[in-house]
């Protein structure tokens, strides 16, 4: 991350001016359309860095989650959520742990190897879940039509 500031940590924007509604766009007027696009990437790819526990273990162990500014530059972040910026990601799973980001706990918790261990097996059960059931429908494309139907009758009950 570039721009950093005397204490030897990266400068983000802060919140407080920002508008997060999802009818707004965000866009800083005093940007380039190039300086625009490049911090749309560099955001993009921290994002998606979001997904890796083990980064958010070394960004805990740094004391990242303890500095206001820090915590604000996630809150600035969530804005990623809307559909407009999220068809962008190839991580889907990072927006889930920018939400629980939000919370004090979860990034105190994040301190610990043990914990981002787990959320990593977590994400691979997910994937490897995900995985076989969408070789079983591809392999099998009437098994989709008999999930919809018991789906239907179970919220029918």
């Amino acid at each position: 991350l570039k721009g950093r500031e005397g204490r030897g940590r990266p400068r983000f924007p802060t919140t407080s001016k920002l508008d997060h509604s999802p009818n707004t766009e965000i866009v800083f007027s005093s940007e380039s359309a190039d300086d625009q696009k490049r911090r749309f990437e560099a955001e993009c790819e921290f994002v998606q860095a979001l997904a890796n526990p083990h980064y958010l273990t070394f960004l805990a162990q740094r004391g990242y989650f303890k500095e206001e500014y820090f915590v604000n530059y996630l809150k600035y972040l969530l804005y990623w959520q809307r559909p407009e910026y999220a068809r962008a990601l190839k991580y889907p799973q990072c927006l889930h742990l920018l939400e629980a980001l939000q919370s004090a706990d979860f990034r105190e918790a994040l301190a610990s190897s043990h914990n981002a261990k787990f959320i990593e097996d977590q994400q691979i059960l997910q994937w490897q879940y995900y995985l076989r059931k969408r070789q079983r429908l591809h392999e099998n494309p009437s098994a989709a039509e008999d999930v919809e139907e018991s789906k239907e009758e179970k919220g029918k009950e």
